[in-house]
Protein backbone atom coordinates (compact mmCIF):
# COMPACT_ATOMS: atom_id res chain seq x y z
CA UNK A 1 0.00 0.00 0.00
CA UNK A 2 1.18 3.40 -0.91
CA UNK A 3 2.13 6.09 1.64
CA UNK A 4 -0.52 8.03 0.64
CA UNK A 5 -3.03 5.51 0.49
CA UNK A 6 -1.66 4.61 4.14
CA UNK A 7 -2.34 7.95 5.27
CA UNK A 8 -6.33 7.70 4.06
CA UNK A 9 -6.58 5.03 5.81
CA UNK A 10 -5.78 5.87 9.09
CA UNK A 11 -8.73 8.69 8.79
CA UNK A 12 -11.59 8.39 10.77
CA UNK A 13 -14.25 9.23 8.57
CA UNK A 14 -17.61 9.77 10.28
CA UNK A 15 -20.86 11.94 10.62
CA UNK A 16 -19.78 15.82 11.08
CA UNK A 17 -21.80 17.59 14.25
CA UNK A 18 -22.15 20.81 15.64
CA UNK A 19 -18.99 20.98 17.22
CA UNK A 20 -17.04 20.45 13.56
CA UNK A 21 -18.78 23.43 12.07
CA UNK A 22 -15.61 25.90 13.08
CA UNK A 23 -13.21 23.26 12.04
CA UNK A 24 -15.18 22.58 8.50
CA UNK A 25 -15.70 27.13 8.28
CA UNK A 26 -11.63 26.81 8.49
CA UNK A 27 -11.18 23.93 5.70
CA UNK A 28 -12.84 26.04 3.54
CA UNK A 29 -11.55 29.13 4.21
CA UNK A 30 -8.14 27.31 3.81
CA UNK A 31 -8.77 28.20 -0.07
CA UNK A 32 -11.87 27.49 -1.09
CA UNK A 33 -14.05 29.42 -3.60
CA UNK A 34 -17.28 28.42 -1.29
CA UNK A 35 -16.57 29.36 1.89
CA UNK A 36 -18.95 29.36 4.34
CA UNK A 37 -21.40 27.04 2.16
CA UNK A 38 -21.49 24.14 4.80
CA UNK A 39 -22.22 26.50 8.10
CA UNK A 40 -25.37 28.02 6.40
CA UNK A 41 -26.47 24.72 4.43
CA UNK A 42 -26.28 22.61 7.54
CA UNK A 43 -28.38 25.21 9.22
CA UNK A 44 -30.38 24.84 7.02
CA UNK A 45 -31.69 21.45 6.17
CA UNK A 46 -31.36 18.28 8.67
CA UNK A 47 -31.29 16.34 5.27
CA UNK A 48 -27.30 17.29 3.76
CA UNK A 49 -24.90 14.43 3.94
CA UNK A 50 -21.72 16.27 5.91
CA UNK A 51 -18.71 13.56 6.50
CA UNK A 52 -15.45 14.20 8.08
CA UNK A 53 -12.17 13.30 7.61
CA UNK A 54 -10.24 13.18 10.77
CA UNK A 55 -6.62 12.46 11.45
CA UNK A 56 -5.51 12.51 15.32
CA UNK A 57 -8.02 14.78 16.59
CA UNK A 58 -8.13 17.19 14.10
CA UNK A 59 -10.65 17.58 11.06
CA UNK A 60 -8.59 17.60 7.94
CA UNK A 61 -11.22 16.96 5.39
CA UNK A 62 -15.26 17.36 4.67
CA UNK A 63 -17.64 16.82 2.50
CA UNK A 64 -21.38 17.81 1.82
CA UNK A 65 -24.35 16.66 -0.36
CA UNK A 66 -27.24 18.97 -0.12
CA UNK A 67 -30.43 18.30 -1.19
CA UNK A 68 -31.25 20.16 -4.49
CA UNK A 69 -35.06 20.47 -6.47
CA UNK A 70 -34.94 19.32 -9.66
CA UNK A 71 -35.15 15.54 -10.17
CA UNK A 72 -36.37 13.28 -7.90
CA UNK A 73 -34.25 12.64 -4.45
CA UNK A 74 -31.06 14.36 -6.14
CA UNK A 75 -28.29 15.59 -4.36
CA UNK A 76 -25.60 18.40 -5.04
CA UNK A 77 -21.92 17.62 -3.96
CA UNK A 78 -20.00 20.44 -2.69
CA UNK A 79 -17.93 21.37 -1.27
CA UNK A 80 -15.04 18.87 -0.75
CA UNK A 81 -12.75 20.38 1.26
CA UNK A 82 -8.93 19.26 2.21
CA UNK A 83 -6.34 21.04 4.37
CA UNK A 84 -3.26 21.78 2.11
CA UNK A 85 -1.11 19.89 4.10
CA UNK A 86 -3.20 16.66 3.58
CA UNK A 87 -3.97 17.59 0.00
CA UNK A 88 -3.10 14.12 -2.69
CA UNK A 89 -3.33 12.10 0.15
CA UNK A 90 -6.05 10.00 -0.81
CA UNK A 91 -8.18 11.64 2.09
CA UNK A 92 -10.93 13.02 -1.02
CA UNK A 93 -11.39 10.07 -2.60
CA UNK A 94 -11.99 7.98 0.59
CA UNK A 95 -15.02 11.15 0.86
CA UNK A 96 -16.75 10.86 -1.57
CA UNK A 97 -16.71 7.28 -1.66
CA UNK A 98 -17.68 7.53 1.89
CA UNK A 99 -20.88 10.12 0.97
CA UNK A 100 -21.51 8.08 -2.00
CA UNK A 101 -21.90 5.00 -0.05
CA UNK A 102 -24.45 6.84 2.44
CA UNK A 103 -26.18 8.39 -0.10
CA UNK A 104 -27.21 5.11 -1.66
CA UNK A 105 -28.27 3.68 1.96
CA UNK A 106 -30.47 7.03 2.45
CA UNK A 107 -32.51 6.04 -0.79
CA UNK A 108 -30.58 8.89 -2.73
CA UNK A 109 -31.35 8.66 -6.67
CA UNK A 110 -28.47 11.21 -8.26
CA UNK A 111 -25.76 13.55 -7.32
CA UNK A 112 -24.71 16.47 -9.26
CA UNK A 113 -21.44 17.95 -9.23
CA UNK A 114 -18.91 20.82 -10.59
CA UNK A 115 -15.70 19.81 -10.68
CA UNK A 116 -13.25 18.63 -12.45
CA UNK A 117 -13.86 15.90 -14.64
CA UNK A 118 -10.76 13.80 -14.79
CA UNK A 119 -10.85 13.65 -10.67
CA UNK A 120 -14.84 12.83 -10.32
CA UNK A 121 -15.00 10.39 -13.80
CA UNK A 122 -13.65 7.23 -11.28
CA UNK A 123 -16.66 7.27 -9.25
CA UNK A 124 -18.99 7.25 -12.24
CA UNK A 125 -19.80 11.19 -12.86
CA UNK A 126 -20.64 11.86 -16.18
CA UNK A 127 -21.25 15.53 -18.02
CA UNK A 128 -23.79 13.70 -20.56
CA UNK A 129 -25.72 12.50 -17.26
CA UNK A 130 -26.17 16.23 -16.28
CA UNK A 131 -27.10 17.70 -19.74
CA UNK A 132 -31.05 17.80 -18.81
CA UNK A 133 -30.70 20.15 -16.11
CA UNK A 134 -31.04 23.34 -16.50
CA UNK A 135 -27.90 25.82 -14.56
CA UNK A 136 -26.11 28.56 -15.10
CA UNK A 137 -22.84 26.67 -14.86
CA UNK A 138 -23.77 24.21 -17.65
CA UNK A 139 -20.90 22.96 -19.61
CA UNK A 140 -18.61 19.93 -19.07
CA UNK A 141 -17.51 20.68 -15.79
CA UNK A 142 -20.84 20.13 -14.45
CA UNK A 143 -21.47 16.15 -13.70
CA UNK A 144 -23.73 13.84 -12.62
CA UNK A 145 -24.29 10.12 -11.58
CA UNK A 146 -27.32 8.24 -11.06
CA UNK A 147 -27.38 6.27 -7.71
CA UNK A 148 -30.57 4.91 -9.13
CA UNK A 149 -30.27 3.33 -12.42
CA UNK A 150 -32.35 5.60 -14.73
CA UNK A 151 -33.02 8.53 -12.28
CA UNK A 152 -31.95 10.91 -14.87
CA UNK A 153 -33.47 9.11 -18.15
CA UNK A 154 -35.26 11.64 -19.85
CA UNK A 155 -35.59 14.49 -17.08
CA UNK A 156 -34.94 18.01 -17.88
CA UNK A 157 -35.49 20.77 -16.32
CA UNK A 158 -34.20 23.43 -13.65
CA UNK A 159 -31.76 22.55 -10.95
CA UNK A 160 -31.71 24.43 -7.87
CA UNK A 161 -29.48 24.41 -5.12
CA UNK A 162 -30.28 26.07 -2.00
CA UNK A 163 -29.74 29.84 -1.51
CA UNK A 164 -26.85 29.00 0.25
CA UNK A 165 -24.87 28.78 -2.80
CA UNK A 166 -25.86 32.17 -4.48
CA UNK A 167 -22.77 33.78 -3.96
CA UNK A 168 -20.47 30.70 -5.18
CA UNK A 169 -22.52 30.35 -8.66
CA UNK A 170 -21.79 34.42 -9.05
CA UNK A 171 -18.19 33.00 -8.78
CA UNK A 172 -18.28 30.10 -11.10
CA UNK A 173 -19.99 31.77 -13.70
CA UNK A 174 -18.15 34.42 -13.72
CA UNK A 175 -14.77 32.49 -14.49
Amino acid sequence: MSERKCIAAKAIYRDSNAADVPAIAALEASGYANAGVSEAVLAATAEAISIVAELDGEVVGHILLTPVAGPERALALDPLAILPAWRDMQIGTELVRHALRLARQKNWHSVFVFGQPDYYCRFGFKSRTADGAEIACQGPRFLALELKKGALAGWTGPLVYPDAYAELFTTLTQR
